[in-house]
């Protein structure tokens, strides 16, 4: 029983073999012999061993017919008869029976002739919708056993297959038909299966079709064919080939018509575009997404409604001179039209309306792609007030560099008129050196991005010949190579940058000398009070006063240095020393200085270098003091600093880290300008210019090395620089090397 449950449990199939049933029509079956008298011969065949016979039925006079003829011949043979059938097949089964004489009560009674409900017996062996092998077993095994007992026959009429296939669930009968043969190998049985033809459509049904033919080893003809006479039956078959080859070319052509039309409705629910459809008199046909996203409307509510409904009310005129067009075969292309939406917005759209035409070639009706161009033509306007203001100069290049087209602000800007430009000014601004090194490296990045510049300082010649400064941007224009440019003249604002920049060196010279008088004024002051002789009450607090007043005042002379350093900058003038720098021993020395001047921290050096590098040590010195103090000030709720030094065959790396406020990473960059201080409402503010960070960057640039900050807000910030090593054959050793060298015992 084990094996025959296996057998069940794998489904016997051909690889390869349904295919080349489908198209030779070469089964494994054996038909009932049909002799031309044109009666049913099912009664006539004789059932020797195991047979699984087949019958696709017309209608259920047929079915009974040749079902009474199998079970009848059963009967008068002494076969044991199983029927599991519907009520419906049962009733006319019997009617059939006892009108030929058989008494069936009496069968009953004696096991001759068992009656099963099939839909009752087939769920006693299914398993969530599925006929499950086991169960199968266990319900249908016993009732043959105890039939073939005695050594008799056994004919079995199964409908439960066409129970199976009428509920759609095709496989599920196919797998019950195998479960009836694997049960075959165990018992000898004849078994009638029927399936109504009407349920087998086409080519949807011929692959399940064939199999279930495969799986049965004698098939029974419809009875209308089995009434035929020999010369009928062959010219019916010549016919149903004829038909069969007409059908499968009518097949192929509609297949190809349906992926054609498939394809050609998944382009037009993906359109972006409104597409619709409509009768010559306006009635609309077709309704795709797109049409509703921009109309407002369902499909439900278009379909059948006149299409003049998204129509303006003094529009509707144009219903009809469009379809006079259509009418006599003329296209309408690209129309730009007014149209509304459900809810009252009113829409510019650009139309375009084709006749449709039968396979005759008669108009039927019109399609209509339209495309919203509302936004497009609002901004198209906004560009176009934007493009003749006087706000601002406004270019249009292609990608080349190339201008094609420039608004009056620019042309002021430059100083040409209208007909100079076009005739010689391109020229100028276009120069192979501009486009080379500014304009068109700008139109390949901005392309290459995200379609637009960031904006970038230039310089423009002017018609008189004088270097314009200009600031400049770009944004590409999409769809098309061109872009358009923006320019605004920065002349005034870099003169005003100059005079701020003069006006701060004069101003920190005229400061630096009264403060250089009053700081020698009081030292001597200080001086006096310290001797001995002087012992007037309240000397010590006037010794405070007078610290504290050279607090400040050294104070404001770093601030004026600071200020006299950025000066000097901007002018390229800021003086520097070179000579060879031990890094060690520069930074222990600048660590040693601050840590006298605070009591609130602690500086903590950590790793060293053992290298030197070019350049001038108390620049370097102003930069380390500047980035100690800064780490002091703003971590005001730590206590420690960090120094790290590091190096490596090309640079030394000097890191200050601190555990106090962190830096947002949008002031990363900016905190290195001039005057810039990280402004946040939630922070305490602290005294200071913003140019200790700028004079630092520009003397370490000076040194050939970098300059860059690491830092979250609230995680504390690491400012680093990194600083070109001297090469280590030319470096002179320091004194403490050098001793250290001396004590080897190798030491020359």
């Amino acid at each position: 029983m084990d094996d025959l449950q296996d057998q069940m449990s794998t489904p016997q199939q051909d690889n390869g073999a349904e295919s080349r049933l489908m198209h030779e029509q070469d089964w494994a079956l054996t038909p009932l012999s049909i002799p031309s008298t044109g009666q049913n011969t099912l009664s006539e065949h004789t059932f020797a061993g195991h047979t699984h016979v087949v019958c696709f039925s017309e209608h259920d006079a047929s079915l009974i017919t040749m079902l009474s003829a199998f079970l009848g011949d059963g009967l008068r043979a002494g076969d044991n008869c199983i029927v599991v059938a519907t009520p419906s097949h049962h009733e006319h089964l019997e009617q059939h029976l006892q009108a030929t004489g058989f008494d069936l009560a009496q069968a009953v009674a004696t096991g001759t002739y068992i009656p099963l409900d099939a839909a009752t017996t087939m769920a006693r062996f299914l398993v969530d919708g599925q006929p499950d092998s086991t169960r199968f077993i266990e319900v249908i095994g016993p009732l043959i056993e105890q039939a073939t007992q005695g050594g008799r026959r056994v004919r079995i009429f199964g409908e439960m297959v066409a129970l199976l296939w009428a509920q759609g669930k095709q496989a599920a009968a196919i797998r019950l038909e195998e479960f009836w043969n694997a049960l075959g190998q165990r018992y000898t049985f004849s078994l009638f299966c029927a399936y109504p033809l009407q349920d087998f459509d086409g080519r949807k049904h011929e692959a399940a079709f064939t199999h279930i033919c495969q799986l049965h080893s004698q098939l029974v003809p419809p009875t209308s064919y089995t009434q035929l006479t020999e010369q009928e039956r062959l010219r019916t078959f010549t016919l149903l080939q004829q038909k069969a080859n007409t059908l499968q070319v009518k097949i192929t052509e509609s297949q190809a018509a349906q992926e054609r039309l498939r394809a050609l409705a998944a382009i037009v629910e993906s359109s972006d575009d409104a597409i619709l459809s409509k009768t010559l008199s306006g009635i609309i046909t077709s309704w795709n997404s797109a049409a509703q996203r921009i109309y407002g409307y369902t499909a439900q509510e278009m379909i059948g409604a006149h299409v003049t409904r998204i129509f303006p009310p003094d529009q509707y005129e144009e219903f009809e001179q469009i379809m006079a067009k259509i009418r006599l075969g003329e296209p309408v292309d690209h129309f730009e039209t007014r149209r509304v939406r459900k809810d009252g917005q009113e829409l510019l759209v650009s139309v375009t309306i084709s006749p449709i035409k039968d396979e005759n070639g008669v108009i039927f009706g019109a399609s209509t792609i339209a495309r919203d161009i509302t936004e497009q033509r609002r901004l198209e306007a906004k560009s176009q007030r934007l493009f003749a203001s006087n706000l601002i100069g406004i270019f249009v290049a292609d990608e080349t560099g190339r201008l094609l087209e420039t608004n009056q602000a620019f042309l002021d800007l430059v100083g040409y008129t209208q007909d100079e430009w076009q005739a010689e000014a391109p020229l100028a601004m276009t120069s192979p050196s501009f486009l080379a090194s500014f304009l068109r490296p700008l139109i390949q990045s901005a392309h290459a991005g995200n379609g637009s510049s960031d904006p970038q300082e230039t310089i423009l010649l002017h018609k008189s010949g004088k270097a314009l400064p200009i600031l400049m941007a770009l944004t590409c224009i999409e769809h098309t190579q061109t872009c358009i440019g923006f320019v605004l003249d920065i002349s005034e604002r870099k003169a005003l940058e100059q005079r701020k920049d003069i006006f701060i060196g004069m101003a920190s010279h005229e400061l630096k000398t009264p403060v250089t008088s009053l700081k020698g004024f009081l030292g001597l002051v200080q001086r006096l009070l310290s001797q001995k002789e002087f012992s007037q009450q309240g000397n010590e607090k006037i010794l405070q006063y007078l610290a504290r007043m050279d607090a400040q005042i050294e104070k404001l002379t770093k601030l004026i240095n600071d200020l006299l350093d950025v000066s000097m900058m901007q002018a390229g003038q800021l003086i520097y020393r070179e000579e060879q720098v031990e890094v060690d021993t520069l930074v222990r020395e600048i660590v040693e200085n601050v840590q006298e001047t605070t009591q609130t921290h602690r500086l903590l050096v950590q790793g060293e270098t053992r290298t030197a590098v070019f350049g001038d040590p108390d620049r370097l010195g102003q930069v380390l003091i500047n980035l100690l103090q800064n780490a002091i000030k703003y971590s005001p709720n730590a206590n420690t600093v960090l120094i790290h030094l590091d190096a490596t065959e090309e640079q030394v790396q000097i890191r200050v880290q601190d555990f106090g406020l962190g830096i947002s990473k949008e002031h990363h960059q900016k905190i290195f300008e001039r005057f810039y201080r990280v402004t946040d409402q939630e922070e305490k503010t602290y005294p200071g210019m913003g140019i200790g960070l700028t004079i630092s960057q520009e003397i370490i640039k000076r040194h050939g090395g970098r300059f860059w900050v690491e830092s979250e807000r609230n995680k504390g910030a690491i400012f680093s620089l990194s600083l070109p090593l001297i090469q280590r054959e030319s470096q002179v050793l320091s004194q403490e090397e050098e001793r250290e060298r001396m004590k080897q015992p190798n030491a020359e």
